[in-house]
């Protein structure tokens, strides 16, 4: 677990109170009808298309303790159905603590009352890491500390809600409830004509036009963007979800820079100011120089925030709110800071720095649950229902020995719901509900149930394997909760694409492309080899070898002369993972692309290459094993499924991407990765030709492979009309502008490309790539090939194949050049 995550909630079973008994009259009527509608065959349809759903998105929560592990979040289609006015009394009480919350921040980072009345130990704030020292005068805008909350809460046997925790630093869930939504209502749309449903796809705008609200005053157009941990995350998903649904970059530390007291994004257009900061991080990775010097984070964030440039949200020094010692004294925070109790019951907390609450800890060992305060690294719980006396004894001691370092809570109410999956068996359940600034009540309600991954369980938490459902907030008397009122306030100009961005859809659109080109020129050898077409001898096959060899990254001489090792090559090119110009590693690297920038990949292009890399994945044996049992006609069926699913990547990206920045680098990397193929491939096809006595009459079966490995022999017949031949091939293939396996048509993209994202730019550093480009299309578009195919006086044609390796080079040149200029975060210093 990290540092910073809370433990995961704990419920405890209490008599047969469930959700169906315990719900008010209208939520228990609706249970009632869902139960009846998810019995039988029904549920097992709607539960395998949601399961579905899940996958085929990737919504997923990495475990505790395995940083790899990537799991999938099961989904239960039985949704908790929570009542308007039970929600409504629910949201005023929350937004009660959020006032507490904000109050507590501005007094203690200011005059610090709140110690000076001996209302809280100052022990307990001033031995915890994260009150933040440096944060104390600190002036935040509109003085909001907590603009996004979320609480975790549980029913009573009586049906009331008691708090369990308070997240009022960085709160995670709020997209795997949008996504619960999502997946419910597309895998069963028929159970939601039971009951009028409050919407919540809405929550992502009020968020970024709250979000918005409290930049510093100046901003006319106010830039957001989302600050993430990236790979050090659990969460990352949800960073780039929420940054997807509400159209802001997500940044890691890095991608920000301060200069001249303002932090900048570094964008493939330069250095573009910023206002807002979400931040998805804790207090330790915002500023390493303030804070932590081992953490990541934008050195000189925090005197940024001191001159009031930049507001953060949370607002940095919240995370003291995760000190579970702190929160037993908000009762009496709330009559110190309100003169008010609290509208919400909580859980009973003992701090067990206080001698007599330690006692009685010590004495009812087993009636409480124990966890570390914020202060001990490392945050550990202890269930002790599940304890044995050896157990318990060392629990004792180390209480003892550290008294200061545990609260106890006694154990939640029970919250057990009903599932569809395992016969309707109830589970174990929790409710995390999630708040906006000092708004009452949201025009969207966003509420998250997570369930117990099986009867017996009863931790919740995503990261220990627990899975989620939909949660229904029913509308009130007056239909809808939204206004129609609720626009953004002022025009929002989108930021420049940030240059890691770039890079990996750079190289996302370059692997989708190489994986491609592989499969074909592979299926294309095999092809030779079962439909009849023969070469005159071995030789003959050593171009298209070589052109192979040379397409997937190797030397030319690699693989073996002889075809009887077909189906050996086939399993090293398409699915062995030791490779890494293999199918399923481009795929691979391509996912884990758009892993890190899932906030700019539209949703339908995560899908379908999700859906590539299972199938690659599904079908990954040992090279043994292919050999043995694969047919070279079920190897063409798979390379077949491979091209088409790899053709839906391609389409869903023109289909369903803005046609912005973004788009265009995908696209500048597919090009570029054609470009190189058709250089690499024709080149080696046409080497062995030069020395005939008479080219241009030569017809040959590599000439129809070349077309087909190049996916142009379709055009060809459409140009010519007739067998392929060397000069019409070469001019085809260099020269034709129709072509999108031509030289000249990828490299004429690349340069149209490049003006159309760079048009305004003037200077050296922006537009070399772009002159590089114009360049090498010129050079193509005014060759003349004559001097390649005719002799001359001496008998003599000019050396083709050393032609097109001067034009291998200057795209490999031209591949550097963008790298350096656009996609290495090298900050160039234009500010906009």
């Amino acid at each position: 677990m990290e540092e910073d995550e809370p433990p995961p909630v704990q419920v405890e079973a209490s008599g047969n109170a469930t959700e169906l008994t315990i719900a008010p009259p209208r939520a228990r009527e609706i249970y009632q009808k869902l139960s009846g509608t998810l019995a039988g065959p029904l549920s097992g349809q709607i539960n395998a298309r949601a399961g579905r759903l899940m996958n085929d998105l990737g919504v997923t929560f990495d475990q505790y303790g395995d940083k790899r592990s990537d799991s999938i979040i099961p989904f239960d289609v039985f949704p908790r159905v929570i009542e308007a006015e039970e929600w409504d009394t629910l949201m005023r009480g929350l937004i009660q603590r959020v006032a507490v919350w904000n109050a507590f921040f501005r007094d203690i980072y200011d005059s610090q009352e709140v110690l000076k009345s001996g209302i809280i130990p100052f022990e307990i704030i001033y031995s915890d890491r994260n009150y933040l020292r440096g944060s104390v005068g600190v002036k935040v805008p509109s003085d909001i500390y907590v603009h996004v909350a979320a609480f975790d809460l549980a029913r009573d046997e009586r049906g009331g809600w008691t708090v369990i925790d308070d997240y009022v630093s960085r709160p995670l869930g709020a997209s795997y409830a949008l996504q619960a939504r999502s997946v419910l209502s597309q895998a069963g749309p028929e159970i939601f004509e039971l009951a009028e449903v409050s919407p919540v796809a809405g929550f992502a705008n009020e968020l970024i036009e709250l979000l918005r609200a409290y930049a510093p005053s100046g901003s006319s157009e106010p830039r957001v963007v989302a600050l993430t941990a990236r790979e050090e995350t659990h969460a990352y998903y949800e960073d780039s979800f929420l940054a997807r649904q509400m159209g802001i970059p997500l940044v890691a530390g890095n991608d920000l820079i301060v200069l001249y007291g303002r932090v900048y994004y570094k964008t493939i257009d330069g250095l573009e100011p910023i206002d807002v900061i979400y931040r998805r991080t804790g207090d330790s990775g915002i500023d390493p120089v303030a804070h932590d010097n081992t953490s990541g984070g934008v050195p000189g964030l925090m005197s940024c925030v001191r001159k009031g440039t930049v507001a953060i949200a949370n607002a940095i020094g919240t995370g003291l709110g995760d000190n579970r010692a702190l929160a037993a004294y908000l009762p009496r925070l709330a009559r110190f800071y309100l003169n008010e109790p609290l509208q919400l019951p909580v859980i009973p907390r003992l701090v067990c720095r206080d001698p007599d609450q330690c006692q009685q800890v010590l004495d009812n060992l087993r009636d409480y649950f124990i966890a570390t305060v914020a202060t001990v690294p490392g945050q550990r719980v202890w269930r002790t229902t599940d304890l044995d006396d050896e157990a318990i004894a060392a629990l004792r001691l180390e209480i003892e020995a550290n008294p200061e370092n545990f609260v106890a809570e006694a154990y939640a109410p029970a919250n057990t719901m009903p599932t569809a999956a395992g016969g309707g068996q109830s589970r174990h359940a929790g409710l995390r509900v999630f708040t906006l600034g000092n708004r009452a009540l949201p025009d969207y309600p966003c509420a998250l149930t997570r369930v117990a991954a099986d009867p017996q369980s009863r931790v919740i938490s995503t990261g220990f394997g627990g899975g989620i459902k939909d949660t229904w907030v029913l509308r009130g008397t007056v239909p809808g909760n939204v206004r129609a009122e609720d626009t953004f306030s002022s025009h929002q100009r989108r930021l420049s694409l940030g240059s890691r961005t770039a890079e990996s859809l750079y190289w996302m659109g370059r692997y989708i492309e190489r994986a491609e080109n592989t499969t074909r020129i592979v299926k294309v050898l095999q092809s030779i080899r079962t439909d009849g077409t023969t070469l005159r001898d071995d030789r003959s096959w050593i171009p298209l070898w070589e052109a192979l060899a040379r397409a997937t990254g190797h030397a030319s001489n690699y693989f073996k002369r002889s075809p009887a090792k077909q189906r050996s090559v086939t399993y090293y090119l398409l699915l062995d993972p030791s490779n890494a110009n293999s199918v399923i590693s481009c795929i691979e690297r391509c996912r884990a692309n758009a892993q890190a920038t899932r906030e700019s990949v539209a949703p339908e292009v995560w899908l379908a290459l999700n859906l590539a890399h299972i199938l690659l994945s599904e079908r990954e044996v040992g090279q043994k094993e292919f050999v043995q049992e694969t047919s070279i006609e079920s190897a063409i069926a798979l390379e077949d499924a491979v091209l088409n699913q790899l053709d839906a990547v391609s389409g869903a990206v023109q289909k369903h991407m803005l046609r912005d920045n973004a788009w265009q680098f995908w696209n500048l990397g597919v090009h570029l990765e054609r470009a190189a193929t058709v250089a690499q491939v024709t080149r080696q096809v046409f080497l062995k030709r030069q020395n005939e006595a008479a080219p241009a009459q030569q017809i040959d079966t590599n000439l129809d492979a070349l077309l087909r490995m190049l996916s142009s022999l379709y055009a060809y017949r459409s140009r010519f009309q007739t067998r392929p031949l060397l000069r019409n091939v070469a001019t085809m293939l260099l020269q034709d502008p129709q072509v999108p396996h031509s030289l000249f048509y990828c490299v004429n993209k690349i340069e149209a490309t490049l003006a159309s994202v760079f048009r305004a730019a003037t200077t050296d550093a922006v537009t070399t790539p772009a002159r590089l480009a114009e360049q090498l299309k010129f050079e193509i578009n005014f060759l003349e090939l004559e001097p390649y195919f005719i002799p001359d006086a001496k008998g003599e044609t000019a050396d083709l194949s050393r032609l097109l390796e001067t034009y291998e080079t200057k795209l490999n040149q031209l591949s550097s050049a963008i790298s350096d200029h656009y996609l290495y975060h090298q900050a160039i210093n234009i500010l906009r």
